[in-house]
């Protein structure tokens, strides 16, 4: 175990600190000096390389570095003044025959802190017990889980543009066919044994601009477990994100997010999971970011789980709060 959790933080720091070595977005000139560059630039970006394009992301629940390949040669549309209908359709019509690939690793740091802290740190993860089946770090860290994943796209993508501003991060909306993998998985803090394999259909897309970001994803899949203790399962969620710096802070539609999840099972069709979360953002303008709190509520079915996993004195349900801040 301890070797393993070894080569899992390895992971991370790979994801988390290696990210700046590309940290040159195509917008600005490839002289900047470093001491110029925004921390931003830093954690967030994308540069092209001629043959693909290379994106990355840095955050304290979800990290990343993608290619985006073109499968026939052509170069990845740009949208400027296109509605968001607009572009679903045609990302739709053109999803149908793939004309992109996307190859992603992910890393989650801080569920995997979560699992660090209950492994190796038990006084102090007991301190955040509430009662006797509510845990605070559990509150941080629920909702993920994999420590880790690697993942094949097959679809269509489009650029976001807005005339007389750079892209301030990858900026592509995304439709098509998703297939991710993953050898752990992540229940109440605790690494199981688990090769997993996930299909879904998804449509995704992030619009970055200096006073406006939006984000947003749909997905219907399915998730197949190698181990035998975990129940296979169909699932749908909904996630959309919006942060506005020019309107009042308070203004909840125009700074909130939601994400919704539904998971069922693949053998008797009985629904084994439900998550619902809420945000409320606060943008501070000066800075160039956002004061995030997401709260929420994950529900589990006992029966999700089987023989040894399953844990008849944990509770059904679990809080989500997840502070962080958006750049």
């Amino acid at each position: 175990m301890r070797q393993r959790f070894l080569l899992l933080f390895c992971v991370v720091l790979l994801a988390c600190g290696g990210m700046p070595a590309y940290a040159d977005e195509p917008a600005k000139s490839l002289q900047t000096p470093a001491s110029e560059r925004t921390l931003k630039e830093y954690l967030f970006g994308s540069k092209e390389l001629g043959w693909a394009d290379l994106d990355w992301e840095t955050d304290l629940y979800y990290s990343n570095v993608s290619l985006n390949i073109p499968l026939d040669g052509s170069p990845i549309p740009t949208a400027t003044d296109q509605g968001e209908f607009e572009i679903y359709s045609r990302l739709w019509l053109n999803s149908l025959v793939p004309r992109f690939m996307l190859v992603e690793a992910s890393v989650m740091p801080l569920p995997l802190a979560g699992v660090a802290l209950k492994e190796y740190a038990k006084d102090f993860y007991g301190i955040a017990d509430i009662g006797r089946n509510q845990n605070v770090i559990q509150w941080l860290t629920a909702g993920f889980e994999e420590p880790y994943a690697f993942s094949v796209f097959f679809g269509d993508m489009v650029k976001f543009n807005k005339p007389g501003e750079e892209r301030l991060s990858s900026n592509k909306g995304y439709m098509g066919y998703l297939f991710s993998y993953s050898n752990q998985h992540i229940q109440n803090n605790v690494l199981i044994p688990d090769h997993s394999l996930e299909a879904e259909w998804k449509m995704k897309g992030e619009r970055s601009f200096k006073d406006e970001k939006l984000s947003w994803s749909f997905r219907l899949g399915a998730k197949v477990h190698e181990n035998p203790n975990i129940a296979n399962t169909l699932y749908v969620g909904f996630r959309r994100s919006n942060l506005d710096f020019r309107v009042n802070p308070f203004e909840f539609l125009r700074n909130s997010s939601f994400d919704v999840r539904w998971d069922i099972g693949a053998k008797h069709g009985d629904l084994l999971r439900q998550e619902y979360v809420l945000g409320k953002k606060f943008p501070i303008k000066s800075w160039g970011v956002a004061l995030k709190l997401d709260v929420g509520v994950i529900w589990e079915d006992p029966s999700r789980y089987s023989g040894s996993l399953r844990d008849t004195s944990a509770s059904n349900f679990t809080l989500v709060l997840r502070p962080n801040i958006q750049f």
